[in-house]
């Protein structure tokens, strides 16, 4: 894995840019500051995935700019082959991926064993208390524009989750928290 080191002012300039020009893509940004392009998507990902603050540890961190976009869309993949790992009777509902909304894209969109709809929200790490906000927001177009008076729930799915969001969402009954853990086993292939 290719690896470079920004320094933390470099890094802020780069998150500067994201949070105050969202509209501006990572090749965009990584021209105007002339920093290499995959430090630049990297941060773009850490940032909006929430997860920012594992990038950063100290003046010389290296940004591995491979792991966490994949890493999200992975833990999607792995879940839509099989929601029922989730909840039992959850199924997809059709064009559930990525369902795009009024107010935002919807990681996955399925329904319980009742017919009533079910957000799945991911983030790749530690999820952030804003998490609760995005999916809420998503719950609420959901339960004005389709659910038709039903029920909406939402669960954010994450490795680990802020201290401040768990106490939130205790006063958020049809919001609940998962916690995913990643298992690796390696085999030799070249022992007989």
């Amino acid at each position: 894995m290719t690896k470079t080191i920004l320094s933390e002012e470099q890094k802020a300039q780069v998150v500067n840019f994201i949070k105050t020009k969202p509209e501006m893509n990572s090749k965009e940004i990584a021209n105007i500051l002339n920093y290499p392009v995959e430090c630049v998507r990297s941060l773009k990902s850490h940032v909006t995935m929430g997860t920012y603050d594992k990038v950063i540890i100290d003046d010389d961190s290296e940004i591995d700019y491979e792991i966490s976009l994949s890493m999200e869309k992975d833990l999607q993949t792995f879940l839509l082959n099989d929601l029922t790992q989730i909840e039992p009777g959850l199924k997809l509902v059709e064009k559930g991926k990525e369902y795009q909304i009024e107010v935002g894209r919807i990681d996955i969109l399925a329904k319980d064993k009742n017919d009533e709809y079910v957000i799945i929200e991911l983030k790749a790490g530690k999820a952030k208390d804003d998490a609760l906000g995005q999916i809420l927001g998503y719950m609420g177009f959901v339960s004005e524009a389709l659910a038709n008076g039903k029920p909406v729930r939402g669960y954010i799915i994450a490795n680990d989750f802020e201290e401040r969001l768990k106490y939130a969402v205790k006063n958020v009954p049809n919001v609940m928290l998962k916690a995913y853990k990643v298992n690796f086993s390696f085999v030799d292939i070249n022992r007989s």
